[in-house]
């Protein structure tokens, strides 16, 4: 899994980011499992873990930081880049369940192959950027394990997308075609 640390600079009409280093989250070294481990008893079933949390623990205080999930493909023409916002936990004996929340910072084609894109780039700021959510888990708890990266209880085959345009809301969606709009009106 490629997890990264990048430094984020802010402008009126782009997000800057350079790499700093890689983030450990699995391994019984990862952030992960260190986090689990300060939980008390009670609150291991289920926890949330903000973005400025774990980069503490990664020791990564001061400054504007992000961790972003990369991935390009094989020949290196196509970038895409999830920033990381939250992840919630859900820890039994000697395994966790993890649901990671996401915005989109950039996903698109390059003109040419440049196989280190990803180390300094701009991104335009998003007003209202998509969101993503990601089911993974480790096979490791607070009863001990070797925190590798395992299957997720919940198989889904696929990345959930949050809804845009007024699903979650309550609202009618003009762009559906589930018939929520024609019922809405």
């Amino acid at each position: 899994m490629a997890f990264l640390i990048y430094k984020k600079t802010i402008t009126e009409e782009n997000l800057r980011f350079e790499r700093v280093t890689p983030l450990k989250l699995s391994g019984t070294d990862g952030l992960i499992a260190r986090h689990v481990r300060t939980l008390p008893a009670d609150e291991t079933l289920s926890w949330k873990l903000e973005t400025a949390a774990l980069l503490k623990l990664a020791g990564c205080e001061g400054g504007e930081f992000s961790v972003l999930f990369a991935m390009t493909s094989g020949d290196g023409a196509t970038v895409c880049f999830y920033e990381l916002t939250r992840i919630h936990g859900s820890c039994r004996d000697t395994s966790t369940n993890l649901a990671l929340d996401f915005n989109v910072v950039l996903d698109r084609e390059l003109d040419e192959s440049k196989p280190d894109f990803g180390a300094v780039f701009e991104a335009p700021v998003a007003a209202a950027p998509k969101k993503l959510g990601e089911m993974l888990a480790v096979t490791g708890g607070p009863g001990g394990g070797d925190w590798k990266w395992g299957n997720s209880a919940v198989q889904l085959g696929a990345t959930v997308f949050q809804p845009q345009y007024g699903h979650g809301g309550g609202g009618a969606c003009p762009r559906c075609t589930s018939g929520r709009r024609n019922a809405q009106e």
